[in-house]
């Protein structure tokens, strides 16, 4: 049985938002990075029916040098996978906080994984937060996505 505000929260996630900022912060040096750069692209997509889509990119990527993908070197490969973040799956609400059961990802890693993010929701503004462990005993860090809702007749910079 689900609580009033996980039923809020979750018709407020429902639709399309469109990625502001991804920052990780590291409590135990104060240090603060930008994976994919000051001003991030992405889109997020909660369906009514419980499905989910991310994906997340560091502007400008480099096109590959190939039509084909499977003719480039693995070093371009590499770079290539290394600015760009998808996974998708279903979602739920629990306790506040939205899960995503990952069932599709770039990184395989991710495939069979619930990824938990607390929730913040101020109009249309949604903010989610996860702690991740280091490999470090006791060590961990903390990411801070934050997205903007997205509007119909918007595009990406893909057009």
């Amino acid at each position: 049985m689900t609580k009033p505000d996980d039923d809020r929260i979750a018709a407020a996630l429902v639709g399309a938002w469109r990625l502001v900022s991804w920052t990780i912060e590291y409590p135990a040096s104060g240090r603060v990075t930008q994976p994919f750069g000051a001003v991030p692209e992405g889109l997020l997509v909660y369906s009514a029916d419980g499905h989910m889509s991310a994906a997340l990119q560091r502007p400008g990527r480099a096109r590959l040098s190939r039509a084909d993908p499977s003719a480039v070197s693995d070093a371009e490969k590499a770079t290539a996978f290394a600015g760009y973040l998808q996974y998708s799956g279903t979602w739920s609400v629990a306790d506040g906080n939205v899960v995503h059961a990952v069932e599709l990802a770039m990184n395989p890693n991710l495939i069979g994984t619930r990824q938990v993010r607390q929730v913040a929701l101020e109009g249309d503004r949604l903010e989610l937060g996860a702690e991740e462990p280091l490999e470090a005993p006791g060590q961990a860090r903390r990411h801070r996505i934050v997205w903007r809702r997205a509007r119909r007749s918007e595009t990406g910079s893909a057009g």
